[in-house]
């Protein structure tokens, strides 16, 4: 089946918010990796939100499980780790997905020729593992439910049943990933079921090794492997990866609630990221594309009693910080519902919510029959009858709104 773009641009945010283009500020600058180190405080002061400094780097990982190294004020791109696959690095998709009743593949239906609307459809969201699901004999284009429990809880209270008779059965594992700020090299992956391997270390003198000590992260990558059984049968295998800082204490977690400088860094589903300063009168700087959605955005920051940078996740600004200017109309488009947009990446489709994902809320909704024509109602839609018959994961690309769905 042929697939269709996907129906979100950032042009769409400039329609609606009446943003000028030309006002984008695309400059790429140069470099400056700078810390703003505080000066040192007494081993009895208690940590507070000033002791924490952000530096120039901001770290971004796609769905795909790239990293990349953004200049968290230009918008330039610094560095990006390897492509998935194109080395022994073992970096890998956060979402991956395997249906057994349709063949395997995400385009395929399977051996009776039955419509892909005879099977639950589970879709999973990257960062947070929410889980949402097209229901059996559920429109394609219908909404979305969201499963009131996430991959990790699904894991810790497996074996579990649902009151439908599905089966949850799950495992997770971790692994150590050691990544130099300044480079881009993955330095070392600790996975127990793999020998440790190194990227950069290998590639670098000692001499320089020692000077990277001050910008080398530390990420926990851990994953959750569900696999859902209906009547003694699998029919679907769920993975999902998530990346978070290494043993952050909870309160350094706590005091970083909001950006000291007010820089913030926003995904959007069609792959870009926007930039924001939102102690501006127009607060959107930059837009800058990747070949995937950005999932997740790290902060590194540093505080006088640390020898190497902190990762903290990014806090999430509402949109109405985003968009002063066009604070009604934000407000106005955010009670219209729970929004969901469904992508893909390779054979597996992801979900990115509008809670997670705040910009979400702008994807077109062509999943809606809301259109005088058919005919631009199909052209979103490779299916037969609206919907009925469909034989391809494609047909639930774009955006859906959400229905809670009960245990």
């Amino acid at each position: 089946m042929a697939s269709f773009s996907i129906p979100f641009t950032f042009s769409l945010i400039l329609s609606i918010l009446s943003v000028s283009a030309q006002s984008i500020d695309r400059t790429l600058n140069s470099v400056i990796f700078t810390t703003n180190t505080p000066s040192p405080l007494p081993s009895h002061h208690p940590l507070q939100s000033d002791d924490l400094r952000p530096i120039d780097i901001v770290l971004l990982a796609s769905v795909d499980g790239r990293f990349y190294g953004l200049n968290r004020t230009t918008g330039e791109v610094v560095w990006t780790t390897d492509a998935p696959g194109s080395k022994a690095i073992d970096l890998y998709a956060l979402v991956r997905t395997e249906h057994p009743e349709l063949g395997g593949g995400a385009s395929m239906v399977d051996m009776d020729n039955r419509s892909l609307s005879s099977e639950d459809i589970f879709i999973i969201e990257p960062q947070s593992g929410h889980i949402f699901l097209n229901p059996a004999g559920a429109r394609c284009d219908g909404p979305l439910q969201r499963l009131p429990f996430s991959m990790a809880q699904l894991v810790d209270m497996s074996p579990f049943r649902f009151d439908d008779g599905k089966t949850f059965v799950g495992k997770k594992r971790s692994s150590f990933i050691s990544l130099d700020l300044r480079l881009g090299k993955i330095m070392e992956i600790s996975d127990p079921e793999q020998s440790t391997r190194g990227d950069g270390r290998n590639e670098l003198s000692d001499e320089l090794l020692d000077r990277l000590d001050g910008t080398v992260v530390y990420i926990r990558r851990t994953d959750y492997h569900v696999s859902v059984f209906s009547k003694g049968r699998v029919i679907q295998n769920l993975t999902y990866s998530a990346y978070d800082p290494k043993d952050i204490d909870k309160k350094v977690k706590y005091l970083w609630h909001q950006m000291p400088d007010s820089w913030y860094h926003q995904p959007t589903p069609d792959g870009s990221l926007l930039v924001f300063k939102t102690d501006e009168r127009e607060p959107l700087r930059h837009l800058v594309k990747f070949e995937h959605p950005i999932v997740a955005v790290f902060d590194t920051v540093t505080t006088s009693d640390r020898t190497y940078p902190l990762l903290l996740l990014q806090p999430t600004p509402s949109l109405q910080d985003l968009y002063p200017s066009r604070r009604e109309e934000v407000t106005k488009l955010a009670l219209k519902g729970r929004i969901v947009y469904v992508g893909r990446i390779g054979d597996s489709l992801y979900a990115l919510s509008h809670q997670t994902y705040p910009h979400v809320l702008f994807s077109l909704l062509p999943t809606q029959r809301t259109f005088e024509d058919d005919s631009l109602y199909r052209l979103f839609h490779d299916t037969n009858e609206f919907g009925e018959g469909c034989t391809s994961l494609d047909c639930l690309i774009g955006a859906h709104y959400i229905e809670t769905a009960s245990p």
